[in-house]
């Protein structure tokens, strides 16, 4: 009797109401394929030497990890041409990923990639130090 009443009561505003159950439909399924062993590059080609020999200079700790986790699994990619800088406009950027030059990091006291103050990230560092220290507020 109460459902047949909620039905007309909403059949008067002008909507159907629809007993609907939520329901969690699970993440995915299991992978196909299971890797055996971890990925390996050759360690001898040419490429790999050049891009190992590379310097990770005016990044943070976030972005100099990135950068390390592209070259260990031959994901990173260097610039063929230099490309512009987001703050002088000048064509002087020749480390891949960044997005400011050299001059311009320094100047502003930035992170060359992710252009975040170093001020800030030395806060957020200390919070997130401050957070495991205190036992809560890390991801799980």
């Amino acid at each position: 009797e109460t459902r047949t009443a909620t039905m007309e009561g909403t059949r008067q505003k002008g909507r159907k109401k629809l007993d609907t159950k939520v329901t969690k439909k699970a993440k995915g399924h299991a992978p196909s394929h299971q890797n055996g062993f971890a990925f390996q590059h050759n360690p001898n080609s040419k490429l790999t030497k050049k891009i190992l020999a590379m310097p990770n200079e005016g990044l943070c700790r976030r972005c100099t990890e990135k950068i390390e986790w592209r070259k260990k699994y031959r994901k990173y990619k260097p610039l063929r041409v230099p490309g512009s800088c987001n703050y002088c406009r000048k064509k002087a950027v020749t480390a891949a990923y960044h997005v400011a030059c050299r001059p311009c990091a320094q100047d502003k006291a930035i992170c060359a990639w992710c252009c975040k103050t170093w001020k800030a990230l030395e806060k957020a560092e200390a919070a997130a130090a401050a957070a495991v220290v205190s036992g809560g507020g890390g991801r799980r």
